[in-house]
């Protein structure tokens, strides 16, 4: 039921990897097939394995609507872009709040950092409140998401190696998230956490709207 007087927000927890498997044991993945815009509308979803591609989702909170993507970073999604983000739209109507993460700069794969921004912006377009933590800085990266659109949190999980010789990290604290992406942008009534541990405006106001 919605209510007018309340003004809702999505909570964003980044936590390691034994945390976040906990979050798995719904059967709502949302894959990566090159073929298909990989979008899944549901109560709870989670994505894997977010690399040079982009993942995220929109949210409804009045309504208590979720809808997830995981697209890839290829031409066949370049062709697609608009109509992957026409399909993200038609199952939740005016949506209130969004989240965008993913891209890598690699030679390897020239479409990741254009699709990504092409994506934001597209999306952007169309929900006012947009969060993003966009392309990873390390080569040896790759994010997890899950939402839970009972209680309106985000679950993310970052890992990363600075070199080959490093040991695999996930993002732990506002230092680690700097280090991890070219830029972070928290919207207007969203909530970062660190763990249990709330980053507030005053803490860096530099990533909030």
């Amino acid at each position: 039921m919605k209510n007018n007087n309340v003004s809702f927000t999505s909570k964003i927890q980044f936590v390691p990897w034994k945390t976040f498997c906990s979050k798995k044991q719904t059967p709502n993945e949302i894959l990566y097939f090159h073929d298909t815009p990989n979008i899944l509308k549901a109560d709870e979803f989670y994505s894997l394995d977010i690399r040079t591609c982009t993942g995220g989702g929109i949210t409804k909170s009045s309504t208590g609507e979720g809808e997830g993507f995981h697209f890839w970073d290829d031409k066949i999604t370049q062709r697609k872009a608009n109509d992957n983000v026409i399909s993200l739209i038609r199952f939740i109507k005016n949506p209130e709040r969004g989240l965008i993460l993913g891209g890598k700069r690699l030679e390897s794969n020239p479409l990741s950092v254009p699709l990504f921004y092409k994506f934001k912006n597209m999306i952007a377009q169309r929900v006012k409140y947009l969060t993003e933590f966009s392309i990873h800085r390390f080569e040896d990266s790759q994010t997890h998401y899950h939402y839970n659109a009972k209680n309106d949190v985000w679950t993310i999980c970052t890992e990363y190696r600075k070199s080959d010789k490093s040991p695999q990290r996930a993002v732990n604290s506002l230092g680690t998230l700097r280090s991890t992406f070219e830029k972070i942008s928290i919207a207007p009534g969203d909530r970062l956490f660190m763990g249990d541990k709330e980053i507030l405006p005053k803490d860096a106001p530099d990533i909030f709207q």
